[in-house]
């Protein structure tokens, strides 16, 4: 006898082809067989809260990846303009510095002409 959980005949009834069974039967059979089943209806309604809470967790846990994704573009952006600044900067150093010294060089050589004005 062909039963739901057989090999070749799963989901065929025992009734001949054309058969009420065999037309509309199929969803009335599934239905009955989860519906004999009230432990496995509770366990399958379990584990699809359990699949909706995970999906949601997964959205979240996308959600929060993009965020810290963007935020560390964004500090990474941020660095390299402050690396440009500091080069800017450190090129005005040199500029400053070399000016100082040549202002050094220029008041050594006034306060000498100073100095021999005043003998």
């Amino acid at each position: 006898m062909d039963t739901p959980r057989s090999g070749s005949g799963r989901h065929k009834s025992s009734a001949g082809p054309g058969s009420e069974e065999e037309v509309g039967g199929n969803s009335r059979q599934r239905h009955n067989r989860h519906g004999r089943d009230g432990g496995g209806a509770a366990a399958a309604g379990s584990l699809e809260r359990r699949m909706e809470e995970l999906e949601k967790e997964l959205a979240r846990e996308r959600q929060e990846n993009a965020r810290l994704l963007k935020a560390h573009q964004d500090k990474d952006d941020l660095i390299g303009k402050l690396k440009e600044e500091i080069d800017l900067l450190n090129r005005d150093l040199d500029d400053i510095e070399d000016e100082n010294e040549q202002l050094k060089q220029e008041n050594k050589t006034l306060l000498k002409v100073v100095g021999q004005l005043t003998r």
